[in-house]
């Protein structure tokens, strides 16, 4: 029960677009969509222009979004004032609630059809539906976004304060030439059956090279955080990641001035996360 409460009470990390006004167009857009193309509840009996009545749900499913944006978000008291989970948790309850009402009232005015219980209850599940799948996606996306952004910033402060920082990696074979590089200019390493695969930034191009290591070597011998081990056959500086995409199932790291993409496995998410905090 405590965790629950705590959970509520934490504030909502992703961000709080989901009043915004992309995610009303594409909730009413999606509706549109949805009623139009397979005319499901008899709209397709319908003796009219079935178009404009359809354009009718999308404009009232947007405004009903944004009515419900204003009073949870946009009000003079509630700007500057953290978002918990709980209120995002109420407000999405509230969208739900306010959908279904103007929807069944929309179509009992159109089909000339008596207020039941029975089509409050159609236009609930179906606008549910409807609204877990645009939030899904808008939440995906902006998630990406403020990781992408946590990591700009992150890695504006590393590199800075790692500037001038030259590393050597050990080559464990006995006629093997140690590797010393800026830390900057380290991409990644991957573990590659008994050898490593080293690949940095040399001259302006990409540089790949093998040692005779283990990754668990290497990775003593960077004792900073942010060469961060991504996947059980990858480490990664941190510091030139140019975009993260994924959620809790794993990430696909890009890096500048690199073609390869990094995976992040699920084991590791959770070091990430804290890591970018």
């Amino acid at each position: 029960m405590s965790r629950l409460t705590s959970f509520l009470r934490s504030r909502y990390t992703v961000q709080t677009n989901a009043s915004s006004w992309r995610t009303s167009v594409a909730l009413g857009i999606g509706i549109f969509l949805f009623l139009y193309l397979l005319q499901p509840f008899g709209i397709s009996q319908y003796q009219g222009s079935i178009f404009l009545m359809c354009l009718g749900f999308c404009v009232m499913a947007i405004s009903v979004q944004c009515l419900c944006a204003f009073l949870f978000f946009k009000r003079p008291s509630r700007k500057n004032v953290p978002v918990t989970n709980g209120y995002i948790i109420l407000y999405s309850v509230a969208i739900e609630l306010a959908m279904a009402i103007s929807m069944t009232l929309y179509a009992a005015f159109f089909f000339q059809t008596p207020l039941t219980w029975q089509l409050f209850w159609v236009f609930f599940y179906w606008t549910f539906l409807v609204w877990v799948l645009v939030t899904a996606v808008f939440t995906l996306i902006n998630y990406n976004r403020m990781l992408n952004s946590r990591l700009e910033e992150l890695i504006k402060k590393t590199t800075d304060e790692q500037e001038g920082i030259i590393i050597t990696l050990h080559d464990q074979n006995l006629r093997g030439t140690d590797l010393s590089l800026p830390i900057n200019n380290l991409l990644y390493i991957e573990a590659r059956k008994n050898n490593v695969c080293v690949c940095y930034i040399k001259d302006g191009g990409t540089v790949k090279t093998e040692l005779r290591s283990t990754l668990t070597a290497l990775k003593d011998d960077l004792p900073y955080d942010n060469i961060f081990q991504c996947h059980r056959s990858f480490l990664v500086n941190i510091n030139n990641i140019a975009s993260a995409k994924g959620n809790s199932n794993g990430y696909q790291l890009r890096l500048s001035g690199c073609e390869d993409t990094i995976p992040v496995s699920r084991t590791f998410v959770p070091g990430l996360r804290h890591f970018i905090g």
